[in-house]
């Protein structure tokens, strides 16, 4: 049985081979033809040519031949057969290459999501946008957590609140653990975003607010992901118990849906109270 690696160069080149079909010569500046052309779209030539690879190399690619292809020459490829982001991230994978970040400007919270945090409740969730800002927010995590709306909107982040907000500090029964990882997740997201200089405006700014995220920053820790037992304490209810998930919207997945399940019906029982405590009503952020 082949492997997948096997398998991959023959499904390039039929993946070339059906998008080269489907491209039309005068869309990427070529001149219409004298004569009606045999096969549609461009020819293998053109594409060679406007990837600026030989035309030779570029046969044996879609041959399915277990060719050498960089990260350039894919790049070069995908923008001359003017592939979507979602077909030039298929075709790396193809090519056996890194399929590399998502676009990083997502920042908005359609009301689908929104909607989904109010039905997730008691559970607090929030969403969170590409440099771990607060988009939308329950009302449970304002009643478990901290009232986000109150920060000012450039402060409307998870790091910022993490070490700034003295009762998300006293919130979290674990702080030190939720920190260093709160970090070691901003870097990891950092790093897949070298040329978005958000990500270093926002680390700088805090390093000079704040000791601890200074020294932990220089550690240079990263974490991809963190999901399991996350504790908060409250004044009224004690320890409440819940576990922490983290999901990618697929259509959307620079965004992020944070959800704090709660561990147990007597922990889900106490989110009830908490919440029916709160003078404030449903608070959805935006």
């Amino acid at each position: 049985m082949a492997s997948d690696a096997d398998k991959r160069p023959h499904e390039l080149a039929a993946f070339l081979r059906a998008r080269r079909s489907q491209v039309r010569p005068e869309s990427v500046g070529l001149a219409p033809a004298d004569r009606p052309r045999r096969v549609p779209g461009l020819r293998r030539e053109e594409v060679a040519n406007l990837s600026r690879v030989s035309y030779s190399w570029y046969t044996r690619l879609e041959q399915g031949q277990n060719v050498h292809a960089t990260v350039d020459v894919i790049d070069s490829i995908a923008a001359a057969l003017r592939l979507t982001e979602d077909e030039h991230r298929h075709m790396r994978r193809l090519a056996g290459l890194p399929p590399g970040p998502y676009p990083c400007r997502d920042n908005t919270v359609d009301e689908h999501a929104r909607q989904l945090l109010e039905r997730l409740l008691p559970a607090p969730a929030y969403v969170l946008g590409p440099t771990f800002d607060y988009l939308a927010w329950n009302d449970a995590l304002v009643a478990v957590f901290c009232d986000i709306g109150e920060l000012q909107p450039p402060h409307r982040n998870v790091l910022w609140a993490t070490f700034n907000v003295p009762r998300v500090r006293s919130s979290l029964a674990a702080w030190e653990e939720h920190a260093r990882s709160v970090i070691g997740q901003f870097r990891a997201e950092a790093a897949a975003h070298p040329s978005d200089p958000r990500f270093s405006r926002i680390a700088d700014e805090l390093a000079a607010a704040n000791a601890d995220f200074q020294r932990w920053w220089a550690a240079h820790e990263v974490v991809r992901g963190v999901s399991g037992r996350q504790e908060f304490l409250h004044k009224d209810i004690g320890c409440l118990s819940t576990y922490l998930m983290q999901l990618r919207l697929i259509d959307r997945p620079s965004l992020k849906v944070v959800v704090h399940l709660p561990a147990t019906p007597d922990d889900a029982r106490k989110l009830e109270i908490i919440r029916g405590q709160a003078t404030w009503g449903a608070v959805i952020g935006h």
